[in-house]
């Protein structure tokens, strides 16, 4: 990332705020009027000041005055945008994006705002609603309960190597009891005997191995799923769902749905990428994997 993209991805996990938060503060005005040219309004230390971001700026201010604003009002909202970029610039001279929880969680809070809203800027269509409903008319009927068992592999040195084992012996036709005995890990959070809610079972496995559940038969087993601290496999032993309703019913529930698919995908696929490109080294003993599998 260059220098001034990294300044501006600052900006935006601090956000306007602390721009509107200094008006009042800095009364002076520290240069004339600046006309811009070709989508900049300033340069600071490398990092441009768009006049699109200027514009937002002053927008954001005029909501909240009664009267129209003036040229040295549009001056001093600049100016607080360059005082914005002075001081994420020495924040991150002085470590602050590297060290404090608080900005590095803004940044990742704002990176994946950015992210999923490029993947909500094309609205689905009337047919891919339809078609996610008639792929699982259930998932939108109300609370389905599950009872449901587990074989987790604990991320490790040999995790890979075991899970490739428990999917062979599964694969084979083994007995998920027979498995689950000689494989699975113990001291993870078990899973209580029973019909479950799905929200409740979340809780449990993790919201990767609750979407596996759903779209389970009951005696049917899923692939390898990746959930907290390692890998599961699951079995559904029995499972309870109310009787489907109507697509018109409950439209806004698919619409909601397709949603959370489509950001939940978008930054999948983003963070894949970034893994790609990145280069990760473990310590010994220690390993991790995107939300794939290993």
């Amino acid at each position: 990332m260059t220098h001034s993209g990294r300044m501006r991805l600052a900006g935006v996990a601090v956000a306007l705020g602390l721009a509107l938060g200094l008006w009042g503060a800095l009364a002076q005005n520290p240069f004339d009027a600046w006309g811009g040219s070709d989508g900049l309004a300033a340069s600071v230390n490398g990092a441009v000041i768009t006049t699109d971001d200027l514009t937002l700026a002053i927008e954001a201010v005029a909501a909240d005055k009664r009267n129209p604003l003036t040229q040295a009002d549009r001056d001093r909202i600049l100016a607080r945008l360059i005082d914005e970029e002075l001081l994420i610039q020495r924040g991150v001279e002085v470590g602050l994006v590297d060290s404090d929880t608080v900005v590095r969680k803004a940044i990742v809070n704002a990176m994946v705002g950015s992210v999923v809203g490029d993947a909500a800027s094309e609205p689905p269509t009337p047919a891919q609603l339809r078609a996610l409903y008639d792929e699982s008319p259930a998932l939108f009927s109300g609370a389905g309960r599950y009872h449901v068992t587990q074989i987790f592999i604990r991320d490790g040195p040999n995790s890979h190597e075991r899970v490739a084992q428990v999917a062979a012996a599964l694969a084979a036709g083994q007995e998920f009891a027979d498995v689950q005995a000689r494989y699975a890990d113990t001291g993870t959070l078990a899973i209580p005997a029973g019909l479950l809610p799905l929200a409740k079972l979340r809780e449990y496995v993790g919201p990767n191995a609750a979407e596996a559940v759903r779209t389970l038969e009951v005696g049917a087993v899923s692939g390898a799923v990746r959930v907290p601290g390692g890998v599961s496999f699951l079995q559904v032993i029995d499972a309870r769902h109310p009787p489907p309703r109507a697509f018109a019913e409950v439209a806004p529930l698919v619409a909601a749905e397709y949603a959370r698919r489509r950001d939940d995908a978008a930054l999948r696929t983003y963070l894949d990428g970034l893994w790609t490109r990145a280069e990760i080294t473990f310590a010994p003993g220690y390993t991790a994997h995107p939300d794939g599998l290993p």
